[in-house]
């Protein structure tokens, strides 16, 4: 289920928007959950005290109250990883908008090409990030982004995520197979980290979860460069 959160003062315009996405992704097969709100306040309290996890926001940058782009920031400092798209009718906040890593921009009035095209990049970005894992009879679905880091004992694989951990029986070189080189990084025969996760490094990785992942003694310098070398290309 795509959970979609639309916040827009203007109920006309959260209307229009909704009806049209409901078209686009019911002809892609996605089930998808609508939820409205007419104030930034609103959306961030929602955020704040539901287990709501929104995949997908939209965000009008000029409403009455909070705007659009302080709502943005105040729900990444929460721990928002949701993909975020602005609603705007001029273009002058993008610089802002690369701050909270918006995916994009609508201009109003709503452009459906630019809202499929989004959904593209959207669905695209998803669909590599998802993993699917299989133990015994049940199939575990792992976003990417998620992974603070994997354990590995005896066989039994720990997958320490943003909102729970995960075990299930594996083997860690196959987990690894299936994630990028980067961000993630095999520091230790037992644990791989994404480094998008580590909040500092010495001579082990401290996540940001206050988790600390060992490095190979021997190797500590070259996965300290590795590290820092992502760090430095990714800014």
């Amino acid at each position: 289920m795509l959970h979609v959160a639309i916040c827009d003062d203007e109920f006309r315009e959260r209307q229009e928007l909704k009806a049209v996405l409901e078209r686009e992704l019911e002809s892609r097969n996605v089930p998808a959950a609508f939820t409205e709100y007419e104030s930034g306040e609103e959306l961030l309290d929602a955020w704040q005290t539901s287990a709501q996890d929104f995949k997908l926001l939209f965000l009008d940058i000029f409403m009455k109250k909070l705007n659009g782009v302080e709502t943005a920031r105040r729900l990444r400092k929460a721990g928002c990883k949701g993909t975020i798209v602005f609603l705007t009718v001029t273009p002058d906040f993008a610089p802002e908008g690369y701050e909270v890593e918006a995916a994009g921009y609508l201009m109003k009035p709503l452009d459906r090409e630019k809202l499929l095209l989004l959904l593209d990049r959207f669905f695209k970005r998803e669909n590599h990030s998802v993993l699917s894992f299989r133990s015994g009879t049940n199939v575990f679905r792992i976003n990417a982004e998620d992974i603070l880091y994997v354990e590995s004992n005896r066989n039994v694989l720990i997958f320490h995520t943003v909102r729970e951990n995960i075990s299930l029986y594996g083997r860690l070189k196959d987990v690894a197979s299936q994630l990028p080189e980067y961000p993630f990084l095999r520091c230790h025969q037992s644990f791989l980290i994404n480094m998008n996760r580590v909040f500092s490094v010495k001579d082990d990785f401290h996540m940001e979860n206050g988790d600390i992942v060992p490095i190979r003694v021997r190797e500590r310098k070259i996965m300290r460069d590795a590290y820092f070398q992502y760090i430095t290309g990714k800014e």
